[in-house]
C-alpha cells in the first residue's frame, strides 16, 4: 500500500468525521449498530495484531499476558461464571479495569520487578477498596471501556499526531473533530425518529422486571443519569410507569437522541480512524496466515450479528474488553508524548517546525 503523507491522512480523517457525524445524526442508532458490528471486530483483531508486534508498548516481553489475563476474568464475571453469594465480587469487573490500568503505567514506566510488584500489589489494594464507589464504577466500570476508549483517547491521538507534526491539517482536525462533537450535543431538534423492532431489540431497553437486556442500553441511561440530563422518575410513580419512562426518552427525547448521535459519531469514527491510517501503522503487513485468521474471524462476527445481535456481542465480548486492555499502555504513553511534545514547544518557544 502506498504511504500516504501526514496532510494528505488528516484531510481524509476531516472528510470521515464529517462522514460519520451526517450518518450519526440522521440516524444515530443505526448509525451505532452497524459500526459496532462491521467495523468493530475486524478493528479488535487488526489491532491486537499490531499491538502483539509491537510488543504492547510495554517495557516486559511478557507484559501483555497480564493484561490478558484480567481479560478473561473480566469476561469470566460478565458471563456469572465467576460469582458470590456476598459481596466480596461486588464491583468486581471494575476494581479488575482498575488494576490494569494501573498495572499499565508501571509496565510503561519500569521493569525492575521489585517495583513492579510493590506498585500493582498497591494498586490492587486500592482498586479493591475503591470497586464499589460510584465514581470508580462510573469512570472504569462503563466509561472507560467505552466512550473514554472511542472518544476521548482517539481525540489524544489526534492531538499528539498533531503536536508532532505541527502542521495546519493536525491542529485543523483536532478543530473540527472537537466542534463536531459539541454541535451534536447542541444540535437536537424535535424530530420524528421511528425505531424499529431490530434496533430496539438490538440496542437494548429495560424489561417490565427492571432489569436490561443484552445491548449498550445501559450506557445511554448511565449517562444521562451520571451527567444530570434528565431526572427519572417523581414520587408516587410505579415500577411499570418508571421503566416506561425510562424506555421512552433514551429512544425518543431530543437529548437523549442527541446524546445517541454523539455516541455514535465516537463509535464510528473511532473505527474509521484506525482504518485510514493503515498505510502508516501498516498493520496488514503481517503473515499470511495471520491475516486469514483474522478475516476468518471477522467473517464469523458478522454472520452472528446477522443472526442475532446479541449473540454477537456476547461472542465478542472478550475480544472487544480485551483489546482495550491491552491498548491501556498505548494509551499511557500517548499522555507522555503529548507531555513531551508540549514541553518540546515551550523549551523552543515555537510551535512550527523547521
Amino acid at each position: 500500500m502506498k504511504k500516504l503523507s501526514v496532510d494528505q491522512i488528516n484531510y481524509i480523517n476531516i472528510g470521515l468525521m464529517v462522514i460519520a457525524a451526517v450518518a450519526a445524526f440522521f440516524k444515530p442508532f443505526e448509525t451505532f449498530l452497524f459500526a459496532y458490528a462491521f467495523f468493530g471486530p475486524l478493528h479488535y483483531l487488526t489491532e491486537i495484531s499490531w499491538l502483539h508486534d509491537k510488543q504492547y508498548f510495554t517495557k516486559g516481553k511478557y507484559d501483555f499476558l497480564f493484561l490478558l489475563g484480567a481479560g478473561v476474568l473480566i469476561t469470566l464475571s460478565y458471563f456469572d461464571i465467576l460469582k458470590s453469594d456476598d459481596d466480596s465480587m461486588k464491583g468486581f469487573s471494575t476494581a479488575i479495569t482498575f488494576i490494569a490500568f494501573g498495572a499499565a503505567l508501571v509496565f510503561v514506566l519500569t521493569k525492575n520487578n521489585l517495583a513492579r510488584i510493590g506498585w500493582i500489589a498497591l494498586i490492587a489494594l486500592i482498586g479493591y477498596k475503591l470497586r464499589t464507589a460510584d465514581s470508580i464504577d462510573n469512570i472504569f466500570g462503563a466509561f472507560l471501556p467505552t466512550l473514554i476508549h472511542v472518544f476521548i483517547f482517539t481525540g489524544l491521538f489526534i492531538l499528539v499526531g498533531a503536536l508532532k507534526g505541527r502542521n495546519f491539517s493536525g491542529i485543523l482536525s483536532l478543530v473540527v473533530f472537537i466542534v463536531i462533537s459539541i454541535m451534536l450535543f447542541k444540535i437536537h431538534p424535535e424530530r420524528n425518529y421511528p425505531i424499529s423492532d431490530y434496533v430496539h431489540n438490538s440496542f437494548g431497553y429495560v424489561k417490565p422486571d427492571g432489569t436490561p437486556t443484552d445491548g449498550f442500553f445501559t450506557l445511554n441511561y448511565t449517562v444521562t443519569h451520571v451527567f444530570k440530563m434528565h431526572e427519572f422518575g417523581h414520587p408516587g410513580i410505579t415500577q411499570s410507569q418508571f421503566i416506561d419512562e425510562i424506555n421512552n426518552y433514551i429512544y425518543h427525547a431530543p437529548l437523549a437522541l442527541a446524546l445517541m448521535a454523539f455516541i455514535a459519531f465516537a463509535y464510528l469514527y473511532h473505527y474509521l480512524n484506525w482504518f485510514s491510517k493503515t498505510s502508516v501503522i501498516q498493520w496488514h503487513n503481517i503473515p499470511r496466515s495471520r491475516f486469514a485468521v483474522v478475516i476468518g474471524l471477522w467473517i464469523v462476527s458478522l454472520a452472528l450479528y446477522m443472526y442475532d445481535y446479541s449473540v454477537g456481542l456476547k461472542w465478542l465480548f472478550f475480544l472487544s474488553f480485551t483489546h482495550v486492555l491491552l491498548e491501556f499502555p498505548l494509551n499511557h504513553l500517548t499522555f507522555i508524548n503529548i507531555g513531551k511534545e508540549i514541553g518540546n514547544i515551550f523549551s523552543s518557544g515555537k510551535f512550527a517546525k523547521n
